[in-house]
């Protein structure tokens, strides 16, 4: 029934999707890129519309221009359906293109493709680094609750070298000095758990319970911080949102809060001793040396009329956030100081679902 839920919910985003215009569903390249140089910036990952193929990258400078459609400018073809995430290892970006299941690998400077990853990649999700391997989960079937798994993949060859089955729905991951937490998001599912993995061994070595829905991981001193949603009230069996900090040395929970009834917070960032997370519009603030949920927000994005908090990075003491607006029109991103005060937007493409810095 949970997967039934999920696959309606699914078929709604592609029926709205469907009434895209043709200007969102084209791949126009509105500003020619810069002379080959990414390095002074940041990259917005535009999901596109799901079978639509016209995933996107944005690129900002540090002067604030934006260049939309930078894949498709450099190397004139499309990048494909549903851009997930986008990950870094020495001179180059890998980008997870979740229902083309792919990873488009570019020069990260250039943005010129090198090679497209396809064998044993099936619904990836998203992808961490140690030493001269890569590690990516993939959902597999979505229907099949048995086949997920993280795929091993070589960063000098760029080739999948083994697969390491793990429980479903496989998500964020995270690498901490070669031991690699998966958060378990559940695929169709609601999964609750993290994974440990032994990048050695290349196996789960134990699990580690939590509250349900488990969306973002961060590490900070040792620790591993966790953001549960919760299933949310459309899925009939609603459940309550958590936040977990486990000590890494032991891989046990020191400290939980569970949210209210009703409230599902989304993001998970943190920077110097401070956690960020979002709920809704608003975006929270919390001191790591005193591990209790604040009461008030830092600050409220309705005053840029936001349509849908979507994404939400921390780069350069700045807050960015993504905003998917309807999901079928072209989004926009929002830059706030560490205060929570406004400091300027830039228009996007598609679904925006995340930021990254390539300072």
């Amino acid at each position: 029934m949970k997967r039934l839920l999920k696959l309606c919910t699914m078929l709604v985003a592609i029926l709205l999707l469907q009434n895209c215009t043709s200007d969102d569903r084209d791949i126009i390249v509105d500003t020619p890129p810069p002379s080959g140089d990414y390095a002074n910036g940041i990259f917005v990952l535009n999901e596109g519309g799901y079978t639509y193929s016209n995933a996107s990258v944005s690129f900002i400078d540090n002067s604030g221009q934006v260049y939309n459609n930078i894949f498709y400018a450099v190397n004139q073809r499309a990048l494909g359906d549903v851009a997930q995430s986008m990950a870094f290892h020495e001179d180059k970006a890998y980008i997870v293109v979740n229902n083309s299941n792919t990873i488009e690998v570019v020069n990260r400077y250039t943005f010129e493709h090198i090679v497209t990853v396809e064998n044993d990649i099936l619904t990836p999700r998203y992808m961490t680094f140690y030493e001269d391997k890569a590690y990516i989960t993939n959902w597999g079937d979505p229907a099949d609750t048995t086949d997920d798994y993280v795929a091993v993949l070589d960063t000098e060859t760029n080739v999948v070298i083994n697969t390491i089955p793990v429980a479903e729905g496989p998500d964020a991951i995270v690498n901490n000095n070669g031991t690699l937490y998966v958060a378990h998001y559940g695929g169709w599912g609601y999964g609750n758990t993290i994974s440990v993995l032994d990048s050695n061994t290349e196996t789960v070595t134990s699990s580690i319970q939590v509250a349900d829905v488990p969306r973002n991981m961060m590490i900070h001193n040792n620790d591993l911080y966790v953001l549960c949603a919760g299933k949310g009230d459309y899925t009939g069996h609603e459940t309550l949102g958590g936040l977990y900090k486990i000590n890494m040395a032991t891989n046990q929970v020191t400290n939980e809060i569970m949210f209210a009834n009703g409230v599902h917070p989304g993001n998970l960032k943190i920077n110097d001793d401070a956690l960020f997370y979002t709920l809704n519009t608003e975006v929270y603030k919390m001191n790591l040396t005193n591990f209790s949920l604040p009461t008030t927000p830092l600050f409220n994005t309705n005053t840029q009329n936001m349509g849908v908090l979507y994404g939400f990075s921390i780069i350069n003491e700045n807050i960015y956030i993504a905003d998917a607006k309807d999901y079928t029109s072209n989004g926009e991103v929002y830059m706030y100081n560490l205060q929570g005060e406004y400091q300027e937007n830039y228009n996007v493409k598609l679904i925006p679902n995340g930021i990254y810095n390539n300072n």
